[in-house]
């Protein structure tokens, strides 16, 4: 989703060598984590007892000790859970809006405990002996089942980097499950006549406890019908520092966000160019406000193609939750530092980023997978953010794509204009290698190559179309670099065009030659300036390329189809490419069709 005039800013980081593979140093659970945790273990004990009255009770049917018994469990729920949404808020998390309700977690576990009873009962004769044995030390079995998965997947969600790949929990939960299945044989073997089935009983506990989870760590209280604004106002308190987001121009600050159906993220970093002195921030060079009315040209509920559109089928994100992490600081969301160059300029995005994570970590607990992604200025966002968002989620599948904002800059921006943003101040410090890039000069392939080899198990990607130009597209933020700082330069973009094709691509196979296991490239036909928010990316093949949605999903499932792409006859544009008018070189007619010639 690319606003007016949005623009990428080509930023290149240096690095020397790489790195071996490595991981952050290990840190204290995060508030919102623990108090996920303890509440699945206290569901967990709740589903336990509440197995267990109904366990008594088919050896007694007293009605009135288990109604005792389920309402005595009932207020230990209630209260354990606001205790740990009380400690939790002590630290500055609020658990209450992460997850669903005591009140709703014990009627999804109540409704599920009474299908379980009535279940086991079905083939009983409670008034015989023997029978209401077999029921009893069935309901019991269920009960330790219950409390055992859920309190193996507390333990997870409170240590996610202790257990970063599941394997503590999947044995808890495996050891559970067998349990169940020995006790359920020895009943059945002396004769038991439940009509249940094992496995109906299995999925029913299975059923109740994966419910429970999703409500935990995907928050019921994020609209999923259309995205929400969010304002993000005042100071916030983040990983033992002060954050206070703001626009470039002192306004406001909003983000927006959509709960979908499945526990994987989208983090999706918007576009809108970037400005670095006195020239490019006085002229209109990048978009200094977000608005978060319902018609307003950053709403993301108001962009409907590409990957936008959440109504398409083919989309694979149709079904994700999605934050949308709005632009206005002018510093490819990483920026940290308040200028006066004149004017006055807040270049704030690493703090706005900040607080959207918070809001994004304490909603969106432990996804499955997560895809970072951002258009223009950003792809930048993605670019250097995700590896800070990996340490949010240490247990989550990641995936980074960078559409059109490749890195292709001057030596000259990178000396004297670039430090203006203060990105140094926010380099990842335990990352090898990555604190050097600001000084070595070896550009946005050394800067991958050190995260790539970091975290070899997320796959990093970029995309762009050959010629990226139009007023706001590649070509015409390196045109300004290539002439002296010029901001003029931008109108003329397209003399850019071929020195930036040359770079890009270079840059795009020294890439993928130090990281050939998990970074890919693909250019694209044409001079489109990003891709996210167009239809193409479902039907267009020119120049020999696949799809782009089946280049996607290739990488999110990490099949051998996600490969290098690069078109043939790339200098071809497709209908609504920007071009200059009239036609000047490198752009001319040749028949029907404009078509881009370099040297």
């Amino acid at each position: 989703m690319r606003r007016a005039r949005a623009s990428a800013i080509c930023l290149a980081l240096a690095v020397t060598g790489s790195t071996l593979a490595g991981e952050p140093a290990r840190t204290a659970p995060y508030p919102a984590n623990t108090c996920v945790g303890r509440k699945q273990k206290e569901a967990g004990k709740y589903c336990k007892a509440v197995l267990r009255a109904w366990s008594a009770w088919d050896r007694s049917q007293n009605d009135r000790k288990r109604d005792r018994s389920l309402a005595n469990a009932a207020k230990q729920l209630a209260t354990r859970w606001a205790r740990a949404e009380a400690d939790a808020l002590g630290q500055g998390t609020d658990c209450a809006e992460t997850t669903l309700s005591s009140g709703a977690a014990q009627s999804l576990i109540d409704g599920a405990a009474g299908g379980v009873a009535t279940a086991i009962n079905a083939g009983l004769d409670l008034r015989r002996a023997g029978n209401a044995r077999c029921g009893s030390a069935l309901l019991n079995a269920a009960a330790l089942e219950c409390g055992r998965i859920l309190a193996a997947e507390g333990a997870h969600v409170r240590d996610l980097q202790g257990d970063a790949d599941g394997t503590a929990r999947d044995a808890a939960r495996a050891a559970a499950s067998a349990a169940f299945g020995r006790a359920w044989t020895a009943q059945i073997s002396a004769g038991c006549p439940t009509t249940a089935a094992q496995a109906d009983l299995g999925s029913q506990i299975d059923g109740v406890t994966a419910d429970l989870v999703f409500d935990t760590v995907v928050s019921p209280n994020v609209d999923d019908t259309q995205f929400t604004a969010y304002p993000a106002t005042g100071t916030t308190r983040y990983l033992g520092r002060d954050f206070t987001p703001i626009c470039m121009n002192g306004s406001p600050y909003y983000f927006f966000a959509k709960r979908g159906t499945v526990n994987k993220l989208v983090v999706y970093y918007q576009g809108g160019g970037a400005c670095w002195d006195s020239l490019t921030c006085g002229l209109p060079s990048c978009d200094a406000t977000v608005d978060p009315s319902p018609t307003g040209s950053d709403n993301p509920n108001n962009y409907h193609a590409g990957f936008a559109d959440l109504a398409n089928p083919s989309n694979p994100f149709r079904d994700w939750n999605i934050v949308f992490v709005s632009y206005c600081s002018c510093d490819v969301h990483f920026g940290d530092s308040a200028k006066d160059y004149p004017p006055h300029v807040e270049h704030r995005g690493y703090q706005n980023s900040r607080v959207v994570e918070k809001w994004a970590r304490e909603h969106f607990v432990d996804p499955d997978q997560v895809f970072v992604t951002g258009s223009s200025a950003g792809a930048y966002g993605a670019w250097f953010n995700a590896v800070l968002h990996e340490r949010v989620w240490p247990a989550s599948k990641f995936e980074v794509l960078a559409d059109a904002g490749n890195g292709v800059i001057t030596q000259s921006f990178l000396d004297n204009y670039f430090p203006n943003w203060n990105f140094a101040a926010n380099i990842p410090t335990d990352i090898p290698g990555l604190t050097d890039v600001l000084t070595n000069g070896t550009g946005i392939v050394g800067y991958t190559e050190v995260v790539a080899n970091f975290f070899p198990r997320t796959r990093w990607a970029q995309y762009s179309a050959a010629y990226d130009g139009g007023f706001g597209g590649q070509t015409s933020f390196y045109n300004i670099m290539l002439n002296d700082n010029d901001p003029i330069a931008a109108v003329t973009w397209w003399n850019a065009s071929c020195a930036f094709n040359t770079q890009m691509v270079a840059q795009a196979l020294a890439t993928a030659a130090a990281v050939p296991s998990n970074y890919r490239y693909y250019i694209g036909t044409g001079s489109r300036h990003t891709m996210w928010g167009s239809d193409k990316v479902y039907t267009d093949t020119t120049g020999g390329v696949p799809t782009l949605v089946d280049w996607l999903n290739a990488m999110l499932a990490g099949t051998p189809a996600w490969t290098n792409v690069e078109c043939t006859n790339c200098g071809l544009l497709l209908p609504g490419d920007p071009a200059p008018r009239p036609l000047r070189a490198p752009f001319s007619m040749i028949g029907s069709d404009i078509v881009v010639t370099c040297p």
